[in-house]
């Protein structure tokens, strides 16, 4: 997760991103990883999961904290 974090705020420095560009990003290698690590609608399901309570905790970790991204209209 930190070198994720680590590769968008590097690149959001060079070029800054709209937050649903990077959510969108973020969803769509979720989605890829998914897909090509499970084979069963069951298992597919369970990451989907995996993926709802990582975004939740994120949301609860970063909640009031500073971010390294830079983000056009995003008061720093």
């Amino acid at each position: 997760m930190q070198a994720i974090g680590d590769a968008v705020a590097a690149h959001t420095r060079q070029s800054p991103m709209m937050i649903d560009e990077i959510v969108g990003i973020l969803g769509f290698c979720a989605g890829a990883a998914i897909v090509s690590g499970c084979k069963s609608h069951a298992n597919r399901k369970k990451m989907r999961a995996v993926v709802r309570a990582n975004v939740d905790h994120g949301m609860d970790v970063m909640a009031g904290a500073a971010s390294g991204l830079i983000i056009p209209g995003v008061p720093q």
